[in-house]
């Protein structure tokens, strides 16, 4: 392993792991790593999706069990059964997709296993209350800790885990991408709760696909890639260039490698889109052949829920759709699918059936062509083409493992992503709108994709990118389109845009 070292050094680690593996049927997700953590210190874990960040998070939080390898706590051996038992020895896991209980206040989710009140009673205590508003205090959330949980967005339900944290009184807490799907005023709060329980001493683990925001708080950084640790830097010696390095083991020369390819005939029209809601209002705009064009716009301003619109998935109160200048009508996504049009949706895990296998995902939206037969339900599939065509997108889109038969649940979150992506690709739509395609991503992800949406448009494909970052659609966009309350306010020509001039529109007003 790599080390780029300084002088600077913590007091004697509270966490040692040695040589930990873990395997699943047909991958060894974690390959002899071993990792140490001081007490006060947050320590970075970064890599590239299917890295083994997350598998080796969860064996030493008790969320899985570890095949092989030593775990020791503040110097004692330990192999923890459950999350629950890691809490109790000072141990706290807060996962990516956090789990609350929903019709629980989070009072009631701080104190889960500890609560101070009768069994029976369905009510907190006024003890119960003072030290729940305490400990959102101290994390610098002025919030009433009676509101049930379901009704708490993203941010505040990782508090609420962080809070159980400290009343627990963990030593040590393993973060999992908790950024992932914060805004950026929520994620600069808990980067500042982060530095804030540093200051007490508390240690943490740091998973993050967000590099820049893991070197803004950690004091060390370990690499993983295919399931080792490779690389491990110190404070003092953080550059970005080389953690990138060390996780893709290649030198990225772009980010955003965009081509300038043919722009054809416009493919897609839109004429005054809106829907029930008010959410869409009288959107119109078109696309052409081999043209990303981006639509940018602040959370709710209509993006997501025009594109849900237009594919059917949302009710249209009214406006016209035309596909390659005929007149369509699109009452659900089947029907734009059938135009030629294919979503990938924001929540990229809603386009996998996890219980089904890459190649079973593949097929679904070209299971009329895979038929041998056109007898209906009963007609069999060409296992022979489905398996090939898995195949081909497995080896176009570096799907790991390379096995079509793998079932979407056993994929990393990266690999699922590019499943889905897999999937819509199948389907050979010539329009494709991708929701937010590298969210969430590590950043060698993010640029094998992007160079897939200049292939496609390359092909002669239709792309809509809709995405919160900005760099992206500047860069990788032919056009650009802003929207705000639900209607487009802005358009500007690759040349033409910069970032002033996109976010100006997207948040100003005009007179």
């Amino acid at each position: 392993m790599d080390k780029a070292m300084s002088s600077y050094e913590f007091s004697q680690p509270i966490l040692v792991v040695e040589n930990l593996w873990k395997k699943f049927p047909g991958v060894v997700a974690v390959k002899g790593a071993s990792i140490k953590i001081s007490e006060g210190e947050i320590v970075g874990l970064v890599g590239e999706n299917g890295a083994g960040k997350s598998t080796l998070l969860k064996c030493i939080t008790g969320v899985i069990r570890k095949d092989a390898g030593r775990i020791f706590w503040l110097g004692h051996p330990v192999d923890f059964h459950s999350p629950s038992e890691a809490l109790k020895n000072g141990i706290m896991y807060v996962p990516q997709d956090i789990v609350l209980v929903k019709n629980l206040s989070i009072s009631d989710n701080i104190f889960l296993g500890m609560e101070t009140k009768p069994l029976l009673s369905i009510k907190e205590t006024s003890r119960e209350l003072n030290i729940a508003k305490q400990l959102l205090s101290e994390l610098g959330i002025d919030f009433d800790p009676r509101i049930k949980s379901r009704e708490v967005g993203v941010a505040l339900a990782q508090i609420t885990l962080i809070a159980r944290a400290l009343h627990f009184k963990a030593k040590l807490i393993a973060l999992d991408e908790p950024t992932s799907a914060l805004g950026p005023i929520e994620v600069d709060r808990l980067l500042d709760i982060m530095v804030k329980l540093k200051s007490r001493g508390i240690s943490m683990i740091f998973v993050s696909h967000k590099i820049e925001e893991v070197v803004k708080v950690a004091d060390r950084i370990y690499v993983m890639r295919d399931g080792e640790i490779v690389a491990e830097f110190n404070k003092n010696t953080f550059n970005l260039s080389e953690i990138i390095k060390a996780m893709i083991a290649r030198e990225i020369k772009e980010f955003f490698p965009k081509e300038k390819v043919p722009i054809g005939e416009i493919i897609l029209e839109v004429k005054d889109l809106s829907d029930y809601y008010g959410l869409v209002k009288n959107v119109s705009f078109n696309v052409r052949r081999g043209e990303i064009l981006g639509l940018y716009g602040i959370v709710g301003s209509g993006r997501t829920e025009t594109a849900l619109t237009l594919i059917g998935y949302r009710y249209r109160k009214e406006g016209e759709i035309y596909v390659k200048g005929v007149r369509v009508n699109i009452e659900k996504p089947s029907d734009a699918l059938r135009y030629g049009i294919a979503y990938l949706p924001e929540d990229w895990r809603l386009a996998l059936v996890y219980l089904l296998t890459i190649k079973e995902n593949m097929s679904i939206p070209i299971l009329q062509i895979l038929k041998k037969l056109n007898i209906g339900l009963l007609s069999p599939i060409n296992l022979s083409a489905e398996k090939e065509l898995a195949l081909k997108f497995i080896e176009t889109l570096r799907i790991a493992p390379r096995d079509p038969y793998r079932k979407a649940m056993y994929l990393s979150g990266g690999n699922r992503q590019k499943a889905a992506l897999a999937k819509l690709l199948a389907s050979k739509a010539d329009i494709l709108i991708l929701d937010e395609p590298t969210h969430g991503i590590d950043v060698g992800t993010k640029v094998e994709i992007r160079k897939l949406m200049v292939d496609l448009a390359r092909e002669g494909k239709a792309i809509i990118l809709i995405s919160s970052e900005l760099p992206e659609v500047i860069n990788m966009s032919d056009r650009i389109l802003v929207m705000r309350e639900g209607r487009i306010v802005a358009e500007f020509s690759r040349e033409q845009a910069t970032e002033e001039k996109i976010v100006k529109a997207a948040i100003l007003k005009t007179s």
